[in-house]
């Protein structure tokens, strides 16, 4: 019976992500900064309520009450870290670390407290900060698995795979449980295992619902069974989940742009458009608004389109914050749009000297090709491969830097592919995938039975192919 409740306490308090949006672009939003129970939750007095806010003021009332209880002002900061996590607003992270230190102010070796500051500059996207902290805490109290969590979600974002895995590994023996099975399923899908990656999302998805599990907690595990099933180009599955994500947990931004991304990918582009602009109306965040501005131009829309695009560089900058976080998504976006090409090679450049994992290679490569620099794109192109990843987008930029280079049997495998595993990996992209893939063909007339499958299974608008 003790050892069921210390499984449930690590389950509800260790999150997992930061979203696809926040950390990469193309793959599955896994990975959200959060933190394993040091169990004070449970021995401390507190509210019996439901929402970020109440325990937020919760938390401040008590603090205002006794200026020195610098545990209300860790929990003032996991409150507010709650609440970055359910509504995608990262200045509460901001918020979470004011706290946080000024806990520290009063007492600097508090171990949760440095625990939960190692998780803020996480998702900050303040990984080597984050992986020392997290470190220094776990070095000192081996016990301490929120420290591990947050040492192994650093490691990972940083590009150290075996260590990452390591960490998830130790967390497997000492608590099996939701959280740590859907960090495995994200290594198994970063390593080209998305069958492994959905049963262990599954697992953990069950987990969470027999563990009693509720709101932002339960629906953050359909999403993630929404993002592998998307990415691996099933996309009822995708709707499904992403509406169970909704009944769990009303308005839930990710869920809702997770609907957009299939209906846009369905072709069903009016309801795409309705559920982006919800999601913007809750956050506005580059990623959905540079995804509705892309259904906009595809629809023929073109003013709104393009206002869209000003508010993406607009939000990219707007804050310090901001400028760290949405460094690589900027990169993109430039990239994909033909804009700024300079710029979007050095943004790519700068966050790769950082982090070093295979998104940050694939920003980069597709920063390079944007620049006609094929040769340079295509050697890190291979470094953002190495893994084995079954990401149609990292297959795309292949297949179009191969065919820079001119490697037309290259570039034919590669995008043929890319639309093998996901035909509508992204509104716009995946359309020059296919004009490009048909293009080769009518050049390459040879052997063509497999990119003609792909293509077929694209089924694109062929007023575009024409």
């Amino acid at each position: 019976m003790i050892h069921r409740k210390v499984i449930l306490l690590v389950g509800v308090s260790l999150t997992i992500v930061g979203g696809s949006h926040l950390i990469s672009r193309g793959a599955p939003n896994f990975l959200r900064p959060g933190s394993l129970s040091i169990g004070l939750e449970d021995s401390l007095p507190g509210p019996r309520v439901k929402t970020a806010e109440e325990l937020i003021e919760f938390w401040r009332g008590r603090f205002e009450r006794d200026p020195r209880d610098f545990i209300s002002l860790t929990f003032l900061g996991q409150a507010f870290i709650r609440k970055a996590r359910e509504t995608g607003d990262i200045s509460a992270y901001e918020r979470a670390e004011a706290a946080l230190r000024r806990a520290l102010d009063l007492n600097p070796n508090y171990e949760s407290t440095l625990a939960y500051l190692a998780t803020v500059l996480f998702a900050k996207h303040d990984f080597q900060g984050a992986l020392d902290l997290a470190d220094r805490v776990y070095s000192f109290d081996p016990r301490a698995l929120q420290a591990l969590a947050t040492l192994g979600d650093a490691h990972l974002e940083l590009g150290n795979y075996l260590e990452a895995e390591a960490a998830y590994r130790q967390l497997l023996d000492r608590s099996p449980s939701s959280p740590v099975y859907s960090r495995l399923a994200r290594l198994a899908w970063l390593r080209g295992r998305p069958e492994e990656a959905l049963d262990l999302m599954q697992q953990a998805a069950d987990e969470a619902k027999e563990s009693g599990l509720s709101g932002e907690n339960t629906a953050w595990y359909q999403v993630q069974l929404g993002e592998l099933y998307f990415t691996t180009g099933r996309y009822p599955e995708a709707a499904e989940y992403y509406a169970a994500a909704l009944g769990a947990f009303d308005n839930y931004y990710l869920a809702l742009a997770g609907l957009g991304k299939v209906r846009a990918a369905q072709g069903h582009y009016a309801e795409a458009i309705a559920f982006y602009r919800q999601t913007i109306a809750i956050i506005p965040q580059p990623e959905f608004v540079a995804a509705l501005g892309d259904i906009y131009a595809i629809t023929g829309q073109a003013s709104q389109a393009q206002q869209e695009y000003r508010l993406v560089e607009y939000i990219g900058k707007l804050a310090a914050i901001n400028q760290i976080i949405y460094n690589r998504r900027l990169a993109l976006f430039y990239a994909d749009h033909d804009v700024k090409l300079e710029e979007a090679l050095e943004l790519a450049a700068r966050e790769l000297e950082v982090r070093q994992d295979i998104y940050g290679y694939d920003a980069l490569a597709w920063a390079l090709y944007k620049n006609g620099r094929y040769a340079q794109a295509a050697e890190a192109i291979a470094e953002a491969m190495q893994l084995g990843t079954r990401d149609a987008l990292l297959y795309y930029h292949a297949g179009m830097i191969y065919a820079g280079l001119g490697d037309h049997q290259g570039a034919r495998r590669m995008l043929t592919e890319a639309l093998s595993i996901n035909p509508r990996f992204d509104p716009l992209q995946s359309r020059i995938a296919a004009l490009t893939l048909q293009q080769i063909n009518a050049a390459l007339p040879r052997s063509l039975s497999s990119s003609r499958i792909a293509l077929d299974k694209w089924s694109g608008n062929p007023r575009w192919l024409k």
